[in-house]
Order: C-alpha cells, then sequence, then structure tokens
C-alpha cells in the first residue's frame, strides 16, 4: 500500500466498481476530464477506460472497471473486475452507489469489503432519492461499514471536489476499520475451518476474506488460481458437506441481502407520510404491458431509422456531401488542373478523395442513429426494449438485448455490430455478429429499386417487403446452424429497470465523441486502402498500362475470371462480376458501376437492365445482393468485434448461401 505522506513522490491507483446504471462513466468523466483513454481489456472486447484524476497534487490513475451487480464469475466483466482488484491492482477502490437502489447496490459493496482493500463509498443520486420524499444519512452508513462515504450527484457536479480530497487524503495505511458482518454460526464455522486449512499454503491471498468465502462457495476460478493438492481439496469437500446438497453460495447472497435490508432500514428515513406511486412505474404500466409493449416499441424503432435514414438523415448526409464536393473535391481538381497533373496521378487522387468522402457523408447518419439509441439508454428505455423481446429472442438462441443489434441491421450493419458491445455473453454477441448481415441494410435499398422500377413496377411495395421478408427468414433458419457452431451458453436475463430520467447532454457529447473517433479510426483507414485497390483494378490492365476504357482493365479481366460462378443463377457477365465485386466496398457502388460497364447514366439505367436481364436472372441478383457479404466497412468492424477466422467464416458462409439461393430463384421461382 502507499503510505500518504509519501504520495507525492508515487502514482496512486484507483479503482472505479459499481453496478451497471449508478452513473459510474459520469463520475469517472468527472475525475478525469480529458485526461482519460480507451481500449480494450487483454483477450476480449470489453471497453477498458483509464485516466488521471484532475486537480490532484500527485498522480492518481483511476480505472473505470466494468459494470458488474456481483463478484461472482458469471460474465467476462465480472471476471475482469474480480481478478483486477485480487492480483493487486488497486491500491483503492471507489465504490460507487445509486442511493435510489442502496439494498441492491449494498450487494456488491459486502464483497467488495471482503477483498480487504481500502474502499471509499461515492453514494451518487442523493438528490433523486430526496425528490422521491426519502432522505439518506450516509454517516449512518459510513459508521455500519466502518468506510469513508461521499455524497454526490456525478451529473450535477455536486461532491466531486469532496470526493477528490478524500481520495488524496486518505491514510492507505489505515488499520482497515471496515466492518465485515458475520453469516450464520455454520456458515462463520466453516470458512475458520478452510482457513486453517489453508494457512498452510503461507499466502496472504488464502488469507484473504473474499477468497475464503468464496472457497465455501464452489468457485472454480478461485479454487484454481490457489494450485491446491488433492488432499487439501478433499478436506474442503468435506467441511462443505456436499453430501448433504447445501447451497452454500445462495445462502450467503441471501444473508447478503439481510445485511442490506437492515443497513437500508436505519439509514433511510420516509419524510412523507404518504407514499407517491413513482413516475417510472406508471409509465412502465404502458411501456411494458403485455399487449402494447411491442407495438410501442416497433414504433419508436421506426421513428429512430426514419429520423436517421429518412429524409432528416438524408439531408445530413447530403449536406455533409455537397461540403466534400464543393469544399474539397472541387478545389482540388482546380489545383490539379492548374499544376497541369497527369491523368493517373489525377485519377489516383480522386479515387482516394471520392473513397473517403462517401465514408465521411456517412457519418452524420450513423451520429444520429447512435445519439438517438444513447438518448434511449440514458432515458431507461432501452432496458425496457431488451426486457420486452427477451422471449421472442430466445426461441432462437438469443437474449432480447441482441434484438437492438439486429434491428439496427436495417439501418447500416456497421453501427449494428458495433451496438452487440450490449451483450454480456461473448458467445451470443459472435451469433448476433453472424446473423446481422442478413438484415438487408439501407445502403441496398437504391439497388433493389432498379430492378423493382424495371420488371415490377406496380408490385414494388410488395415485392420489396418480400425483400425484407426474406432476409429475417434466412436469419432465423441459419441461427439454428450457427447456435451450433458458436454454441452460446444458455444465461438468465438478469437487467436492472432504472428509473427514467432525463438523458445527459454531457454524456451524449462524450458518447458521439467515442462513436465518432471510432468509426473514422477503424472504418475509414479501411476504406482508404479500398478505394486504392479499386482504382488501380479500374485503371490498369494486364500490362500496367494506364486505360482510358475499363473494359480493358484488370477489373473486367477479374470479372470475367469470377462470371461463370453465376452460370446458373442467370447474370454469368462479367459486367454484373463486376458490379458485385465493387459491391464490397459499397452496396451503392453497384449502381454506379452498373452505369459505367453497361454504357447508360443512371437516369436511363432502367432500360439497360431491362437489356440486360429477364425478371428471373433480376429476382436472383436481388436474392445474391441481399444474402451475399456485407461491405469491407462491415467486415472490418466484424473482425474488430469478434476475431478474423470468424470474419472469413462469415464471408465464405454469406456468399454460399447467396449463390445457392440465386440459383434455387432463378431455375424455380419464375
Amino acid at each position: 500500500m502507499i503510505n500518504n505522506k509519501n504520495n507525492k513522490y508515487k502514482n496512486l491507483r484507483v479503482s472505479l466498481v459499481g453496478n451497471p446504471n449508478t452513473g459510474k462513466t459520469t463520475l469517472f468523466n468527472r475525475l478525469t476530464g480529458n485526461a482519460q483513454y480507451v481500449g480494450n481489456w487483454p483477450g476480449v472486447t470489453v471497453e477498458k477506460k483509464e485516466g488521471y484524476i484532475k486537480n490532484t497534487n500527485f498522480p492518481v490513475k483511476i480505472t473505470d472497471l466494468p459494470g458488474v451487480y456481483s463478484l461472482s464469475p458469471f460474465s467476462p466483466e465480472e471476471i475482469i473486475t474480480r481478478n483486477f482488484i485480487l492480483e493487486n491492482n488497486t491500491d483503492l477502490i471507489i465504490n460507487i452507489i445509486d442511493a435510489t437502489n442502496l439494498e441492491r447496490n449494498l450487494y456488491l459493496t459486502t464483497q467488495i469489503l471482503e477483498l480487504g482493500r481500502p474502499v471509499i463509498i461515492a453514494l451518487n443520486m442523493c438528490d433523486r432519492l430526496q425528490r422521491k420524499g426519502k432522505i439518506i444519512d450516509f454517516c449512518t452508513i459510513e459508521n455500519l461499514l466502518g468506510t469513508p462515504v461521499v455524497p454526490i450527484s456525478a451529473a450535477k457536479n455536486i461532491g466531486i471536489e469532496e470526493l477528490t480530497k478524500k481520495i488524496t487524503s486518505l491514510d492507505y495505511n489505515y488499520n482497515k476499520n471496515f466492518k465485515i458482518f458475520n453469516y450464520s454460526k455454520d456458515i462463520e464455522s466453516k470458512i475458520s475451518k478452510i482457513k486453517k486449512i489453508l494457512q498452510d499454503l503461507n499466502s496472504n491471498f488464502c488469507n484473504n476474506r473474499f477468497v475464503l468465502v468464496k472457497v465455501l462457495e464452489s468457485d472454480a476460478l478461485i479454487i484454481s488460481s490457489l494450485n491446491l493438492k488433492l488432499d487439501i481439496i478433499k478436506k474442503i469437500d468435506e467441511i462443505r458437506g456436499f453430501q448433504n446438497e447445501i447451497r452454500y453460495e445462495e445462502n450467503i447472497a441471501a444473508e447478503r441481502y439481510k445485511k442490506s435490508a437492515e443497513i437500508c432500514k436505519k439509514a433511510i428515513s420516509d419524510i412523507n407520510k404518504i407514499k407517491k406511486i413513482k413516475i417510472s412505474r406508471k409509465i412502465d404500466k404502458i411501456i411494458t404491458n403485455k399487449f402494447a409493449a411491442i407495438p410501442i416499441f416497433l414504433i419508436v424503432m421506426l421513428v429512430i431509422f426514419y429520423v436517421s435514414f429518412g429524409p432528416i438523415g438524408t439531408f445530413c448526409q447530403s449536406f455533409a456531401r455537397d461540403i466534400i464536393n464543393k469544399g474539397i473535391e472541387y478545389p482540388i481538381s482546380i489545383l490539379l488542373n492548374q499544376l497541369k497533373i497527369n491523368n493517373i496521378f489525377s485519377s489516383f487522387i480522386f479515387a482516394i478523395i471520392t473513397g473517403m468522402g462517401e465514408v465521411l457523408s456517412f457519418l452524420p447518419q450513423i451520429l444520429i442513429l447512435f445519439g438517438m439509441l444513447a438518448l434511449l439508454e440514458d432515458s431507461g428505455y432501452m432496458a425496457r426494449a431488451a426486457f420486452i423481446m427477451d422471449k421472442l429472442m430466445r426461441k432462437i438462441g438469443l437474449s432480447g438485448k441482441a434484438f437492438v443489434p439486429l434491428l439496427m441491421g436495417f439501418g447500416c450493419s456497421v453501427p449494428a455490430i458495433l451496438s452487440t458491445r450490449i451483450l454480456n455473453n461473448e458467445k451470443e454477441k459472435k451469433l448476433t455478429i453472424f446473423l446481422i448481415p442478413f438484415m438487408s441494410c439501407g445502403a441496398k435499398i437504391p439497388v433493389y429499386l432498379v430492378f423493382l422500377n424495371a420488371f415490377f413496377p406496380r408490385q414494388k411495395a410488395i415485392m420489396m417487403f418480400l425483400i425484407y421478408f426474406t432476409g429475417i427468414l434466412f436469419a432465423i433458419l441459419m441461427s439454428f446452424i450457427f447456435r451450433k457452431i458458436v454454441k452460446p451458453r444458455e444465461s438468465p436475463m438478469i437487467m436492472e429497470l432504472p428509473d427514467y430520467k432525463v438523458p445527459s447532454l454531457h454524456n451524449l457529447y462524450l458518447h458521439l465523441w467515442d462513436q465518432s473517433k471510432d468509426f473514422l479510426e477503424h472504418v475509414g483507414a479501411i476504406i482508404l486502402g479500398s478505394s486504392v485497390v479499386i482504382w488501380f483494378l479500374q485503371s490498369f490492365d494486364q500490362n500496367l498500362k494506364f486505360v482510358e476504357d475499363n473494359s480493358q482493365s484488370l477489373l473486367a479481366k477479374l470479372g470475367s475470371l469470377i462470371a461463370p460462378i453465376f452460370t446458373f443463377s442467370g447474370f454469368a457477365n462479367w459486367k454484373s462480376a463486376v458490379s458485385l465485386i465493387t459491391g464490397l466496398l459499397s452496396k451503392e457502388a453497384i449502381i454506379s458501376t452498373m452505369s459505367i460497364v453497361y454504357g447508360a447514366e443512371e437516369s436511363n439505367l432502367n432500360e439497360a437492365i431491362l437489356q440486360n436481364f429477364t425478371k428471373s436472372s433480376a429476382l436472383a441478383i436481388l436474392v445474391f445482393i441481399l444474402l451475399y457479404p456485407p461491405c469491407i466497412s462491415a467486415l472490418a468492424v466484424f473482425k474488430k468485434e469478434s476475431d478474423t477466422l470468424s470474419a472469413c467464416l462469415s464471408l465464405v458462409i454469406n456468399t454460399i448461401i447467396a449463390l445457392i439461393a440465386s440459383i434455387l430463384v432463378f431455375n424455380f421461382v419464375l
């Protein structure tokens, strides 16, 4: 531990621990300001946030550990949080508690205190508790637990300065005044016997009360970390008395909650004689109603997609596109003409600008979508949405939380895949990512409309419905196959339904900033490289000579090699093959590529489509475009959120499924 007298010479390591939805992220942002950085924990995609607390006289490094309800190993977050603390990576634990849900939050606190580390309790949302007609005596909690308690309001920046002073003034060699409550006589007796056995190992780790309790609970991760010999394990089994089938984990949990309830009873006073029905509960009577819940949820999501990808989102994208055209592309074209740059270099520059411009033009829609979802999440509604859909989603091997990423897939696969971070189960997350490409993204709509306008102008609405329904049907069918590969662990859906609240604009700003940076860094780089490759293939022939006619290019040659694959699908020509290849860059590129290779302007593309396709081949290529792999941006994010093998497997599987489906449609539908 760090002695308070020498703090100015050493770094202090602080861990921020608490339940989800307790204001932990807001407190972290308040304490660190801009002195923070985000990454991933080694080996997993769980977000890791670290930074330095501002306004201190010496360096205080704080780690925002994943939000957990307990320190039992049921999720990657719980394992990360527990291991980080047990492995002596922290000098002080700040346990943030939601004062409006004190009893549930104190369950985690009782476990944290048993770790034997210095603890400061940050009692958040006391102001909200008071508005509900209750007051909390934090001095009573401090006395009952024997550890410092600081009342704060992270959202309103109240108490942050006092908490910072407490962090920097606490004696980290203090004599551990925290009070560990006693369990029942039977449990305490068995803990003492286990401690006596483990003392022979001469390890401080074995003398830790938290470890002793976990050994009694048969915690597999703790027991394996102790490297116990077989004879010691047998002695511990005899102490547990497994022959009586006693569930110590359940008994200990029950006693923790009982202790938490006792603390709440002594510390919380009701200043209203008549209890008022909470506004949140009134809203939930409608929002979670078994008849109205799903229709309301669908309406909410439709509004989000309408705003993100409808007129507003389209206007924002067009506005961004105009800025890029007039502010970047046009000035550069003037400059290149004045400098008399040769055609090859000019073509190269414009290929890069166009490719990156497309990425930047989509950013407003991505931010609108993420922003609206963040507002829903911060308001408390998204927790209800996952709860509502849980029963339906479990029929295909997923939980209710997976419904939101799948629904987002109808807008864009990139944010849909990124949103799978809300899933705690890593295997469920991977299964959801596998299914997202079957959700027809908004970028495919222009492609559908070109073919539908040409062959099915009067049945356009019903045909569009059938296309989307086909994608959903394939997703359901493939879920039964993918779940055999991924084998997601069936886990209960445990989540808090927080009270509704007004979203924080500060949190929204930070959320959008993180998403913007992530999108540009990880997706933009892939598009830049892809633009260079497409430019090269379209601009040079096999002798590496620059060509004006791209039908003589390497891209055309590549298309000719691929075209025979589609012989039984009805569109076995290099022009279609080339269009599908460029569609891997972005699905909108299919239209622009077809306009070029078929020798028609986009406004006259319908006529070219009618001349080169039949109804059967048109339906076949539509099904292929629906089911074949998503754009390279989505694949890049797939790889980032999962792994390279899974991304490659998805690429192959989607291609095979799309090819088989297109063959069946071409030969048997019409």
